[in-house]
């Protein structure tokens, strides 16, 4: 009896190690295969990516974790579970920020929790065969492991009888063992990833995309500081943009030197984008923006996020940094917020400018209280300090906001002190965020809007709605402001461009015309509509597609004003990509870029390099980078 139960119990233990070989083999597979929902059978899925190196590195991290749990429980099933249920859960959730914003789940993100509330929006299970089919074999690994473990223990040997045989690891040991799995991972995670570039990786001497909707846990835990970068390469990447000789321009005289306004407005998209006539308006709701297209500068800008991420839009105009080479906007968040940052503000205050932020909502929201803080912004105001409240369905509307900016430049400090006021709109945002105020009901909307699809939930309909007439009113603040400024002698100049389209569901961007992930759609997607107007310069400039963090170049090179380090490094990557973004990328003539040359990749290379040190470093170059040229002198 005793030898039939050896015998049991060596089979449970071979049946255990090919189960744990197959299991870690299989689960960052089966996390994809769950997040991309591929309509192809898993085991094609498997040996499509069988030796891709992102998905070998998530093996070995599951492996050393299932080790390291071993050796303190001694239990299969316990590691097995352990290890799923988080890898899973990490893979829903990131199916849920993709759904809503094309971007993965970062850890990063954890600390972004003023905004968790809104993901409570979206947890929906949605079911397909290749997500169910994920679940049922980890849930079935699982019970296979806790099954080993009952069986493993029911055959043992006793140990008086299996003395000669029984080697019993003394417990302290087992955890030295298990410290020893965790540092290992925490090393090869290092090495490992400062191995990788830091969005893109190099293939056949080439930069591609990494797979920033793919590789579930690589992507987790990668971070911006994960890369190696000497201040060697620094120096490189800097003589490399600012080779050239610095220019210094003074088209104005000192005194007279603009009042700048710039307005970043939450969800403003051109509904033109759309295709078809399935959705259709009672009134044109960028009339507003064509008129003022006819007297100012106008056009598109291109955006790295879709849907949400405002703080990604914002960081990259004050800074000029471009987040396509960040992770995440939470990177950004994390970093601004922090320690000081380089930025715009730097700029303006050198050229002894007042400066103001203004956002009609809570400071705490993104941290934008200790952001502007770090900043240097001489004055905030937030939506306990606005003198105007009126409310456009939930938030302060876009009106009350513009009336709030004409306030701030009627009482500024002084007559021959310049002004710059930087501006973030709350009024057309996702009406799900926490606020004081209830949702109106029945609010009045100037604008009917009639879907002929009847795929569309009501609650979609009526974001919709909401949506449109959002962008409407928004157009229509822009030309009280340019109505106002009109009659004023000084010189002003006013930009409004859009963080990101709203955030539409796919039926919603279907009955628009623009679902899909064709170059012409995502082109339609990420697009924002941008305005530029002056009282001072009658030249219109046509925006047509460029990244947001080249308008304070833009803007700065139409006022006259002085340049800069950042605003030369900035013309010089326009020189090379009109259009830079995750989704897709243009040549300076405009032509669609699929795989880079070699002038391409070095400037690539370099972008990083200096948006590193923007972001983490502390060269001498970083803290002159905004300083214009000739101011003080």
């Amino acid at each position: 009896m005793i030898k039939y139960t050896r015998y049991l119990g060596i089979i449970s233990r071979i049946f255990m190690n090919v189960l744990l070989l197959f299991y870690v083999f299989l689960l960052p597979y089966l996390a994809d295969f769950y997040l991309l929902d591929p309509q192809i059978p898993f085991q094609d899925f498997y040996f499509k990516y069988i030796g891709n190196r992102y998905y070998i590195f998530e093996i070995i991290i599951i492996s050393l974790a299932i080790i390291s749990i071993l050796c303190i429980t001694g239990r299969v099933g316990v590691s097995m579970i352990v290890t799923g249920l988080p890898v899973m859960l990490l893979t829903y959730a990131s199916s849920i920020k993709f759904a809503a914003r094309n971007e993965l789940l970062h850890l990063d993100d954890l600390k972004l929790t003023e905004a968790a509330g809104m993901a409570v929006n979206f947890l929906d299970f949605r079911y397909s065969p290749a997500r169910v089919k994920a679940i049922v074999t980890v849930a079935i690994f699982c019970i296979c492991g806790i099954m080993a473990d009952i069986l493993y223990r029911k055959f043992a040997l006793p140990v008086k009888a299996n003395r000669k045989l029984s080697i019993q690891i003394p417990r302290v040991v087992r955890w030295v063992m298990s410290g020893i799995c965790i540092i290992a991972m925490f090393v090869y995670s290092s090495v490992f990833m400062r191995s990788t570039e830091n969005v893109m990786r190099m293939e056949n001497g080439q930069l591609v995309n990494e797979g920033y909707d793919q590789f579930v846990l690589y992507n987790f835990f990668k971070n911006e500081k994960n890369i190696d970068i000497t201040s060697d390469d620094i120096e490189k990447s800097y003589d490399f943009f600012l080779g050239k000789s610095k220019s210094v321009k003074f088209n104005l005289d000192s005194g007279k030197r603009p009042t700048v306004i710039v307005i970043m407005n939450e969800s403003w998209w051109n509904l033109d984008n759309r295709i078809g006539e399935n959705v259709i308006f009672s009134k044109d709701p960028m009339q507003p923006f064509h008129e003022l297209s006819e007297i100012c500068s106008s056009g598109y800008l291109s955006t790295n996020i879709y849907g949400g991420g405002t703080i990604s839009s914002e960081t990259e105009f004050l800074t000029g940094i471009n987040t396509k080479y960040l992770l995440s906007d939470v990177g950004v968040y994390v970093e601004t917020r922090s320690h000081k940052i380089p930025s715009i503000v730097d700029y303006f205050h050198a050229l002894n400018y007042h400066t103001i932020a203004i956002h009609p909502y809570y400071g705490s929201f993104y941290s934008r209280d200790q952001i502007y803080a770090q900043m240097g912004f001489d004055k905030v105001i937030f939506e306990d300090g606005m003198d105007y409240t009126d409310i456009y369905t939930r938030y302060i509307s876009d009106e009350s906001l513009a009336h709030q900016i004409i306030k701030e430049y009627e009482e500024k400090e002084s007559s021959e002190k310049g002004e710059f006021i930087f501006a973030v709109s709350i009024a057309n945002h996702d009406r799900s965020l926490y606020y004081k105020y209830d949702v109106v009901e029945d609010y009045p909307y100037p604008i009917e809007v009639t879907v002929k699809s009847e795929a569309l939930s009501e609650a979609e309909r009526s974001d919709l709605v909401n949506t449109v007439n959002g962008i409407y009113l928004a157009n229509k603040a822009f030309a009280q402001l340019t109505a106002y400024f009109e009659e004023k002698k000084e010189p002003v100049l006013i930009v409004m461009y859009g963080d990101h389209i709203p955030f539409f569901s796919g039926s919603v961007l279907n009955a628009l015309g623009v679902e899909g992930n064709d170059y012409e759609c995502q082109r339609r997607q990420y697009s924002v509509p941008v305005l530029m107007w002056s009282n001072f310069n009658d030249n219109k400039i046509e925006f047509t597609g460029e990244n947001i963090n080249y308008l304070p170049q833009m803007l700065l090179e139409y006022a006259g004003m002085p340049e800069s380090d950042m605003t030369q490094i900035l013309q010089c990557e326009k020189n090379c990509f009109k259009t830079d973004i995750r989704r897709f990328i243009e040549d300076s003539a405009g032509e669609q870029i699929k795989v880079y040359n070699n002038e391409q990749l070095e400037v690539v290379r370099h972008i990083n390099v200096v948006g590193y040190d923007i972001l983490f470093g502390d060269s001498f170059y970083r803290e002159k980078l905004w300083l214009p040229y000739g101011a003080g002198e």
